[in-house]
């Protein structure tokens, strides 16, 4: 059996959404790169959340993401760069 190291810090690449967020909180985005597909599912802030979730399909932006677990192809973004983790609060 193969035994694959998971990214203990996040990788920062160029993706374009392929399918928006569903119902479910998964947006599905190719690497640039490579042409890999992605799944998206965890959120290290409600923040990013929030901005990819107002993204169409064929947007490119560089995320920043780690692998949630090692088995299967799903991704946590850790950052969004250019994008503040919270919302600025209004005064």
């Amino acid at each position: 059996m193969v035994q694959y190291a998971v990214p203990a810090t996040p990788v920062t690449v160029s993706a374009t959404i392929r399918q928006p967020m569903n119902d479910h909180g998964t947006v599905t985005v190719e690497l640039a790169e490579t042409n890999e597909t992605r799944y998206l599912v965890e959120y290290d802030s409600d923040r990013f959340r929030q901005v990819l979730r107002t993204l169409p399909t064929g947007t490119t932006l560089p995320i920043q993401m780690t692998r949630v677990g090692s088995r299967s192809n799903v991704w946590r973004v850790a950052g969004l760069p250019g994008v503040p983790s919270a919302a600025p609060r209004r005064v």
